[in-house]
C-alpha cells in the first residue's frame, strides 16, 4: 500500500477516473434534427427517438411495456401453430396425390390386361390393388399383384364390392 495517499488501480476499492460533466451541467447534445438526444441515442427524458425506453417500454414514462412485448409469447405460438397446420395439409395434398397416381396407374395395367383379353371395359374404378370393373354389362372384381419382379399378376372373379 501506498502511504502518499494515492490510489493505485490494482489496489481493492480503486474505481478509476471519475467522468467529468462538461460545463453547466449539459448532459445532452442536440441536432437540428433530433434536439436534445444524447450520444446513448435517447431524449433527455430518457426515451428513444422511435418512443420506446431503452428497456423496450412505451416511452410515455408508464414502464407498460408495448403490445408486441407483452405478447411475443402468443405471436410466436400462433404462428407455430400456422407452420404446423401448413405442413399436414401440404403432407396429406402429396399422399393423396401419390395414392391418385398409383390408382391411375393400376386402372392403366387392369385396362390393358383386358383389352388383351379381347375384352371392353366400360367403366373401371381402383383402390389400392383392387379394381372394381364393368365389362361387356358384367361386375367383375380385378385382383393386381406384381412380384419381386416387377411382374404384374391379375386376377378376375365376379363382382364381390359393396
Amino acid at each position: 500500500m501506498s502511504t502518499d495517499g494515492s490510489t493505485h488501480p490494482t489496489e481493492p476499492g480503486s474505481a478509476g477516473p471519475v467522468p467529468q460533466t462538461p460545463a453547466g451541467g449539459a448532459t445532452s447534445v442536440g441536432t437540428a434534427d433530433t434536439p436534445g438526444v444524447t450520444s446513448q441515442g435517447t431524449i433527455g427524458d430518457g426515451t428513444t427517438p422511435h418512443g420506446t425506453d431503452p428497456d423496450g417500454t412505451v416511452g410515455d414514462g408508464s414502464g407498460e411495456p408495448g403490445w408486441v412485448a407483452r405478447n411475443t409469447n402468443a405471436l410466436i405460438s400462433a404462428l407455430l401453430v400456422v407452420i404446423v397446420a401448413a405442413l399436414a395439409i401440404a403432407a396429406v395434398v402429396l399422399y393423396r396425390n401419390q395414392r391418385d397416381d398409383a390408382n391411375a396407374d393400376t386402372e392403366a395395367a387392369v385396362t390393358t390386361f383386358l383389352a388383351g383379353q379381347d375384352l371392353e371395359v366400360e367403366t373401371i374404378e381402383c383402390t389400392g390393388d383392387t379394381c372394381a370393373v364393368i365389362v361387356g354389362g358384367q361386375a367383375a372384381t380385378v385382383l393386381v399383384q406384381e412380384d419381386d419382379n416387377g411382374d404384374q399378376h391379375f386376377g378376375v372373379s365376379a363382382y364381390s364390392g359393396d
